[in-house]
């Protein structure tokens, strides 16, 4: 599923994939996560991200939502897929250039493409383990990998830029 994000003057495009008993997370086409997600009751989640455990509390106002994460609230409004502000944008959420990047630090486990391959949206372009946890990165839109700026069992920093698509 795909939903646009307003959080105070900033948007953000989210692609949320379920993948067994964890949801996969893309943000704006870069940033990627996997998150573990367990309902304690009515609007009050549980989320694991990495080795951060976060306590959410979830109030609902017509796409408006007041969202309470350990403590801090904030305000923010969604827009999911078929809305008419998201087929207003387009619905891909993602056009040109997509920088790959780390979400957090670890360790390139596996490289799943090599420059100048096609690739769809959706298609893991790299492994990286973080955690003793392995995620695969994946390609938010179709493209042609650009550039690898990682190799396989190298370590990466959070935000390190690992492989551009155009």
């Amino acid at each position: 599923m795909h939903f646009d994000i307003v959080l105070g003057e900033k948007e953000y495009t989210l692609e949320i994939e379920k993948n067994e008993n964890r949801f996969d997370v893309t943000i704006n086409g870069e940033e990627q996560f996997s998150v573990d997600a367990v309902n304690l009751k009515q609007d009050l989640l549980s989320l694991l991200i990495g080795n951060k455990s976060y306590l959410v509390n979830i109030k609902d106002d017509n796409r408006k939502y007041m969202v309470d994460v350990n403590g801090e609230t904030f305000n923010i409004e969604v827009y999911e897929e078929g809305s008419p502000r998201r087929l207003q944008r387009g619905s891909s959420g993602v056009q040109g250039k997509q920088v790959i990047k780390a979400p957090m630090p670890g360790k390139v486990i596996k490289i799943l493409v090599k420059e100048g391959d096609v690739v769809e949206k959706g298609k893991g372009v790299a492994v990286i383990e973080a955690m003793k946890m392995e995620n695969e990165l994946k390609a938010s839109a179709n493209g042609t990998i650009k550039e690898i700026n990682v190799e396989e069992g190298k370590a990466v920093n959070a935000g390190d830029t690992l492989i551009i698509i155009e």
